[in-house]
């Protein structure tokens, strides 16, 4: 996540989304990221914190910012994510970290199929778009959440609202691989379907 006090925003990094290019043009103008040992501690363990000294991880949830921030600030900051059509992110993830021998999660990785993958990303929480855009009260509390699928049309309405760039926007992190669809056979589709429909209703989503 990125806070920006100048340019009054609060950005949700998804996973497999974009995030790590529009960190490129964001975090220059963002609040620096906390490395001290003790802010991390009392930001993992629920105490309150306020946002300057909060230890933001860099996929922490909305409610995080929503618990640290002044309620007044919260309020007004221009608060957006991207997201990306579920059944197209769960492969482009897929395939990333079977790339990245050092990513915690690559050796599990290895050993699976992609049917069994859909599996193991269905029960973590943070394969969900939805949770990550949630406040506390459970309800979505962007102000703006644009899709992968339409970038350049997304930016544009973000850059209207921060006044930033994103003209030279970088591609990072792109993994050559398939179209998306072919690694669903049988009734793999569906299934996807059904475990993450939550994202697939609130951001209107289809296989096709």
């Amino acid at each position: 996540m990125l806070i920006s006090d100048s340019h009054r925003f609060v950005f949700v990094h998804i996973r497999k989304a974009a995030g790590t290019s529009l960190r490129q043009i964001l975090a220059p103008h963002a609040l620096p990221k906390k490395r001290h040992w003790w802010y991390k501690l009392l930001s993992r363990n629920g105490w309150p914190v306020h946002y300057h000294n909060y230890a933001f991880r860099k996929h922490a949830v909305l409610a995080e910012a929503e618990a640290s921030m002044p309620a007044d600030l919260f309020q007004t900051y221009f608060k957006f994510a991207i997201v990306r059509n579920p059944w197209e992110r769960l492969v482009s993830e897929f395939e990333y970290i079977k790339t990245k021998p050092k990513h915690s999660r690559h050796k599990k990785l290895s050993n699976m199929t992609f049917a069994e993958y859909i599996e193991y990303q269905s029960r973590r929480p943070a394969a969900h778009q939805v949770k990550a855009l949630q406040l506390k009260n459970g309800q979505l509390g962007c102000d703006f959440v644009g899709k992968l699928e339409t970038l350049p049309q997304s930016l544009s309405v973000v850059a209207a609202k921060t006044g930033l760039d994103f003209s030279a926007l970088p591609h990072v992190n792109q993994v050559q691989r398939r179209d998306y669809r072919s690694y669903y056979q049988d009734d793999m589709a569906a299934r996807v379907g059904e475990l993450w429909q939550a994202d697939v209703e609130a951001f209107q989503y289809t296989f096709e």
